[in-house]
């Protein structure tokens, strides 16, 4: 009985995707005054990037980030290598088996109770932001108060200009931005496919804008940019390189972090940790 109702579970999940909150605010939220970091921490997650789609002509943006700061290289994500998984474990650093996050939709009755960068938040009384182009996303802020600010919209375009809108508005200490395209058009048109390729340069054009609107914000600022997955055809849950190897990138004001201390999506969690606590 329990096996036929989680598969009945499972196979209604998609639906319950109209009715993720598309947005929370917490900004008026208690009277604990905030405590501002020394420098803003911005995590960008290009969702399907594998690292093998890099170079200077095609992304021009995250090259010239890269050759400016550090970019590690063999980065992995986790197994399973699927989007919920992988940024459950890139927000918390902890492994699938410890974070028990499996599920890859929107569905009602889960509720997120690891602690992660949100909570570093709101233990340190920081103003943290989490900006994203899939709805099921809103699991990483409806029961963690450390998130003040939950947005999503249905394109890159937007993602970064409601971001860059909090950026200019609250003075955020770390922001957090998924942009879906790629991985869409991995699963439409397959990893690598033309259609893919120009997905991943319009959205590079987009960060290069998005990182020079961060920098007249005068602010120390540290930009890491990393993806949960790659792919290879259209699918990418298979545990073989092309589908775990990410690319990731940190620039600005990176402290004493360097390219050996990561190895795994794993790794993105300390280095962020790191970044905030200094």
């Amino acid at each position: 009985m329990l096996a036929v109702v989680l598969y009945a579970a499972a196979w209604f999940a998609p639906l319950f995707d109209g009715l993720a909150p598309l947005s929370i605010d917490r900004t008026s939220e208690g009277s604990t005054p905030r405590i501002q970091s020394g420098r803003r921490v911005v995590l960008v997650s290009i969702d399907g990037l594998a690292a093998r789609f890099l170079d200077a002509e095609r992304t021009p943006t995250l090259d010239r980030l890269a050759s400016e700061g550090i970019r590690a290289e063999g980065v992995v994500t986790v197994v399973p290598s699927i989007t919920m998984t992988s940024h459950a474990s890139m927000l918390s650093g902890l492994v699938p088996k410890e974070h028990g996050v499996f599920f890859n939709r929107f569905e009602p009755w889960r509720k997120l109770r690891f602690p992660t960068i949100y909570s570093i938040c709101r233990e340190a009384q920081l103003g943290c932001g989490l900006f994203a182009g899939k709805r099921k996303f809103v699991h990483f802020a409806e029961y963690e108060s450390g998130v003040e600010r939950y947005q999503y919209a249905e394109d890159s375009e937007e993602v970064f200009r409601r971001a860059l809108h909090y950026a200019e508005q609250r003075d955020p200490d770390f922001l957090f931005v998924h942009l879906a395209e790629v991985d869409r058009m991995g699963h439409q048109e397959g990893w690598g496919s033309t259609p893919q390729r120009l997905a991943i340069a319009d959205i590079d054009a987009q960060l290069g804008e998005f990182v020079d609107g961060l920098i007249a914000l005068a602010r120390p600022l540290a930009i890491l940019v990393t993806a949960d997955h790659g792919g290879s055809d259209t699918t990418h849950h298979q545990d073989t390189p092309l589908n775990r190897e990410i690319p990731w990138v940190l620039w600005g004001d990176r402290a004493s972090i360097t390219s050996s201390q990561v190895h795994s999506t794993l790794d993105t969690y300390e280095v962020i940790r790191q970044l905030l606590s200094h």
